[in-house]
């Protein structure tokens, strides 16, 4: 059995900025902390996680059903106004959404790129997992599976042995998608170098 993992061969190369680099309002956060209520002003600032300092900033304020930032790019002051909505939720209450400045569609967050917040779209943003390859896939989701498990896939104490089962058959699923890619990759190069199959540490992996 395999643990934690390190790509080989090549993924999709990557033709979009990622998400995970750039600055974003979420309107989940911000309705939670009161910042889109009508009469609401201030300043946001995003800060390094690993020591509190501010990285950047932004004034807003709120009317309700438009947020204002203000900000500056390069010295330049910058003023845009982000569209507001709420759609009803089932069992009560409201949802809140932005209106993306560029499309008009209800996102739940706004990317900074360009000089401008707009929805990921818009910016042509793509988040780190889309470009993995599906060897990369499978490591990340065995490495989920198995931070909920015990060293070597063991059975935590209290858990279902009907779960545990699910589980290893999952981990079991992962090893078997790699080794089958990695054969695939195996094969294809054969086709292209019929000589290496002469190669002793090739016939060993093979």
């Amino acid at each position: 059995m395999g643990t934690g993992g390190m790509r080989c061969g090549a993924g999709r190369p990557p033709s979009h900025v990622k998400a995970e680099h750039c600055r974003r309002i979420d309107v989940r956060r911000w309705n939670r902390e009161g910042l889109l209520a009508q009469g609401r002003s201030g300043i946001w600032q995003w800060t390094c996680s690993e020591t509190g300092a501010q990285l950047a900033a932004i004034g807003y304020r709120s009317d309700g059903g438009t947020v204002t930032l203000n900000y500056s790019v390069n010295g330049e002051a910058r003023v845009q106004a982000i569209g507001l909505g709420r759609t009803h939720c089932q069992y009560g209450g409201s949802r809140p959404w932005f209106h993306c400045p560029v499309r008009g569609e209800r996102v739940a967050i706004l990317f900074f790129r360009a000089g401008r917040f707009a929805c990921r779209d818009c910016q042509r943003i793509a988040y780190a997992s889309q470009s993995d390859d599906v060897c990369a896939r499978t490591w990340r989701k065995q490495a989920r599976l198995e931070s909920r498990l015990g060293p070597n896939w063991q059975r935590p104490k209290g858990m279902h042995s009907t779960t545990y089962e699910r589980l290893t058959s999952l981990l079991w699923d992962c090893e078997e998608r790699r080794d089958t890619v990695l054969g695939a990759f195996l094969h294809r190069m054969l086709q292209r170098e019929p000589g290496l199959k002469n190669d002793s540490l090739f016939r060993d992996i093979v």
